[in-house]
């Protein structure tokens, strides 16, 4: 059974400031690249959301995207709640999800 993503603002935003900044600093053709290879990931994590590890925060997961970024999300029935795309550049215990 694949599970139903739900994005929040701040995970809408968070992917979009990724977009542009690689449109900005690298090129179209490697934000193109980026948007292909979320959607591909998110398509199969919908289907396994196990594929997650817990935080130190109750109910909030982690999910690796790629090299540079991790996903934080949360299960509620049969709906995955996307909270935040983080960059791995940041210290990740500081964000409000770790």
């Amino acid at each position: 059974m694949a599970y139903q993503l739900i994005w929040t603002a701040e995970a809408d935003s968070d992917f979009k400031s990724i977009i542009f900044y690689l449109k900005e600093i690298w090129s179209l053709q490697s934000a193109e690249k980026f948007v292909n290879l979320v959607y591909k990931r998110l398509e199969k994590f919908a289907a396994m959301p196990t594929l997650g590890r817990p935080t130190t925060k109750a109910s909030v997961y982690i999910f690796k995207i790629d090299r540079r970024n991790v996903l934080f999300f949360s299960v509620e029935q049969v709906n995955i709640i996307l909270l935040s795309i983080y960059p791995y550049k940041k210290d990740i215990t500081k964000s409000r999800y770790y």
